[in-house]
């Protein structure tokens, strides 16, 4: 028996590969949209994969459930309260998948989804107990699956479902039996995932605030306080995801493209991401580019971004970085990537076009403007509300970057200098970026963000 898995930075999710060596068979649960890893990983250990798995419709990531099942002709099983059509094997409670000698039975774990199902894995040569669980989104580490991403509508009765998989189902599982998560820490599929890797039915009975509710009333209440706002990209994923997404082969290449190129394309309306560092960008980029930088946040705000009905064209700080970012932006489904600035900046700037600038301001020289001037700019908080009421500059204002990037107005109230600050100056540069691009003057991007504010052992206040 072999139990692997492969972990996908930015979306903070994990496919895990389940196999019987000797009989050379291998089954994959919730793989993503690019499946080389998977591939790779069973020609290695000269392994078919005869399985695939879902545990739900995703909402945070394009399933590769089609796209493996293409490339190997392995039926694919799911829950079948599901309903998508290319599922091979509708799956009904404690159905079982054969793994050569090991079983997979599905458990029905409705709450994050209605049609959710964990795989108790089984090794009738070891025992006839479950050895393993592969929760989904069902349970995580020192966490459970947010019920609320089917609308307003559906949270009450998802909670409560939930709350009955929790406490007569997985609370009835041996304490002993290790659990893997489909997600870990920074995934937005839970509240606050821990960062663990895997867990023990046990060890969530005992840490898992989920498993001490001691009523349903409780636990729902529980479950749904202090609920954050889920990106704006999951109901598109959904149905995605629901109908089967198009395999890679049929989407568009994106080409290089010269100055005038990226002219027209803008002019046609395609949105122009510079995937450089908020510093790059800070120091010159091209008017109405939205600062997202290529690295493991670049998928979250992409997705609060949501462009999925206009054409993306990419500014890299490195051509060769293109394939990476293309890649990353199909595992959400925005696959109208038209092409990118061949190269750079550079070539942009010796095409003699013009370059904006977002300055950035240190946290020292925002100190000291704060305290010194007779006309202190205006700090813009763009973090989530935890961050926010955890701590913050006096005076600042607030509103979360990621409703700023679906069009929300901040409070500027007129400010003619406006210092946009979030943990670390990533997010900052995406919502200053916005800004700018609407318009709004006499932005500056605090480098470093809080994080510096902090080191620095600059005051803050508390909501």
């Amino acid at each position: 028996m072999l139990v692997d898995s492969i972990f996908t930075p930015g979306l903070a999710q994990v496919a895990y590969l389940i196999a019987d060596e000797a009989a050379q068979t291998a089954a994959v649960i919730d793989p993503r949209r690019d499946i080389d890893p998977y591939l790779s990983w069973a020609s290695a250990r000269h392994l078919t994969i005869r399985a695939i798995l879902e545990t739900h419709v995703h909402a945070d990531f394009v399933s590769g459930a089609r796209e493996l099942a293409a490339a190997t002709g392995a039926p694919i099983a799911a829950g079948h309260f599901g309903g998508q059509s290319f599922v091979d094997r509708p799956l009904n409670d404690s159905d079982q998948i054969a793994v050569g000698r090991l079983r997979l039975r599905a458990l029905w774990t409705p709450g994050h989804t209605p049609e959710h199902v964990a795989y108790l894995l089984i090794d009738p040569e070891l025992s006839a107990e479950p050895v393993a669980l592969f929760s989904g989104d069902a349970l995580f580490v020192g966490e459970v699956g947010r019920p609320d991403l089917l609308g307003p509508t559906a949270t009450q009765r998802l909670a409560a479902q939930l709350y009955e998989t929790v406490a007569g189902r997985l609370s009835k599982l041996a304490n002993d039996l290790i659990v893997y998560p489909g997600h870990t820490a920074g995934s937005p599929c839970g509240k606050k995932i821990g960062a663990a890797s895997r867990t023990t039915i046990g060890q969530e009975k005992l840490t898992n605030y989920a498993f001490q509710a001691r009523s349903k009333q409780q636990f729902i209440e529980m479950v749904l306080a202090g609920m954050p706002k889920p990106p704006t990209y999951y109901p598109t994923l959904k149905r995605i995801n629901q109908a089967g997404p198009p395999l890679l082969r049929d989407l568009p290449e994106g080409a290089p493209l010269t100055p005038k190129e990226v002219e027209i394309a803008l002019d046609g309306g395609a949105l122009l991401i510079d995937t450089r560092t908020p510093d790059a960008f800070g120091s010159g980029h091209i008017r109405g580019a939205v600062s997202v930088g290529l690295d493991d946040r670049f998928l979250p705000w992409m997705g609060w971004l949501a462009p999925y009905d206009r054409d993306l064209v990419l500014l890299l700080a490195d051509d060769e970085q293109f394939a990476v970012a293309q890649t990353s932006l199909r595992r959400i489904g925005l696959d109208r990537v038209h092409g990118y600035v061949a190269g750079g900046i550079a070539a942009w700037r010796a095409d003699g076009r013009d370059l904006v600038t977002l300055p950035q301001i240190t946290v020292s020289d925002l100190a000291e403007k704060l305290a010194a001037s007779a006309d202190p700019p205006l700090v813009l908080d763009v973090r989530d509300e935890a961050e926010w009421e955890s701590g913050h500059i006096a005076g600042a204002v607030h509103r979360f970057a990621g409703e700023i990037a679906q069009g929300a107005t901040p409070p500027l109230n007129g400010a003619r200098d406006i210092a946009i600050v979030c943990g670390s100056g990533y997010r900052s540069s995406v919502a200053a970026s916005l800004l700018q691009g609407r318009g709004v003057p006499g932005l500056r991007n605090v480098a470093g963000g809080m994080t510096a504010w902090l080191d620095a052992k600059l005051p803050i206040v508390t909501a």
